[in-house]
């Protein structure tokens, strides 16, 4: 029984590791079309300085992988946590736009580490037998930054400006870094002993490459959807985005523990087609909004169906792995996310110019779609390689 405890100091100490690193994380990823707009750029500027934070994410975490499954993963841990708060001093300097973009490169380099490094050190401590509930409840410490970050960030930018937001973010990351200290000589250097593998590290694991492919789907619209929603929200009556990033981000909170138990207990196909339909609504209901409480009716759709499928398919990385490849199947399932995440910004800012926030909206809508009918026709491999026992 001692051997499933899922619920421990540790587990707790870098849930809140996670929490502030993601606050700073979010408190400056939502305010920042605002900031690009404030030193001169438009809608491409915003696609590019955030597709250019998530390609160092890309080139990066093959080596965070590598490193964690190969070293000492405490160690990379602190490392990444050091390097972040540097990453987020240098936004005090970055008064252009081709500042802008270096800064956020070296940023996604640093937070592709220590996103990284966190989930897999995690790992190690959750049972096998719970991961898809360990994982939910830990992925609480996301959903509960997301919740609030946007809020506490636009407060700030609104009371000292944007240095004052810089600041703040510094202070977070700070004391996650602070905490990071105190947790070093309860985290396991490595893979767990049993599972240790007799082969050298790599940096991809091809079972977890599934689970990538679809969050990589998911990630291209939702990240369109959080880097143009505070330029979107006032053409259809909405005074600010503010109450959609909360709602969307409290409903992710509700329901990745359950997408977690649902994992541990049946299988990940069984919340995947009723998951993607839902996130497809709600960009739908984006496009086709008449009046601001339209926008409730997406965030929530968004919540529900974001917060299921990242817990979902998160857990199926891992299980598809053994504890001493948890940095690679963390790695290849984040790459995929990050590619989602670089090709979004990207395609809906070159779009937006030519068909407007709603077109951009329609359009997404179709990629889930498209997500479930690939799918459905590769069931048999996806079935064999999606399964959480």
């Amino acid at each position: 029984m001692k051997s499933d405890a899922l619920i421990t100091p540790l587990f707790v100490g870098l849930f809140f590791v996670q929490f502030l690193s993601f606050f700073s994380f979010q408190m400056l990823h939502y305010t920042l079309p605002l900031y690009v707009a404030r030193i001169g750029g438009g809608n491409r500027s915003v696609g590019l300085a955030a597709g250019c934070l998530t390609f160092a994410m890309m080139c990066t975490r093959p080596l965070a992988g590598m490193l964690l499954d190969r070293g000492d993963r405490r160690r990379v841990l602190l490392i990444s946590q050091c390097c972040l708060v540097g990453a987020n001093l240098l936004y005090f300097g970055a008064r252009t736009i081709p500042l802008l973009v270096a800064f956020r490169f070296l940023h996604g380099f640093f937070w592709a580490f220590a996103a990284t490094s966190v989930t897999t050190v995690v790992a190690d401590i959750i049972p096998r037998s719970r991961m898809g509930e360990g994982m939910g409840l830990f992925t609480m410490a996301i959903g509960v930054a997301m919740a609030i970050a946007p809020g506490v960030g636009f407060f700030a930018v609104s009371l000292g400006g944007f240095p004052n937001l810089f600041k703040l973010c510094a202070i977070s990351s700070a004391a996650a870094l602070t905490l990071s200290f105190f947790l070093y000589g309860k985290t396991h250097r490595g893979g767990r002993g049993e599972e240790r593998s007799e082969g050298k590290a790599r940096p991809f694991l091809g079972a977890a490459v599934p689970a990538a492919l679809l969050i990589g789907s998911v990630a291209i619209v939702s990240s369109s959807l959080s880097s143009f929603l505070p330029l979107y929200a006032p053409q259809v009556g909405a005074s600010s985005a503010i109450p959609f990033f909360s709602l969307s981000a409290g409903l992710q909170l509700l329901f990745r523990p359950v997408a977690g138990k649902l994992t541990d207990h049946c299988s990940t196909r069984v919340i995947l087609g009723p998951a993607l339909l839902l996130l497809s609504s709600a960009f739908i209901f984006l496009a086709v909004a008449p009046f601001p409480g339209w926008m409730f009716l997406a965030a929530a759709a968004h919540g529900i169906s974001f917060g299921t499928l990242m817990g979902g398919l998160q857990t199926a990385a891992l299980l598809s792995a053994k504890g001493s490849q948890y940095g690679a199947a963390t790695a290849t399932f984040f790459l995929g996310f990050d590619v989602g995440n670089g090709l979004g910004p990207l395609v809906a800012g070159t779009l937006a110019d030519a068909v407007g926030y709603r077109g951009v909206y329609g359009f997404l809508s179709t990629i889930p779609i498209l997500s479930l009918c690939l799918f459905g026709v590769g069931r048999s491999l996806w079935g064999r390689r999606l399964r959480t026992r």
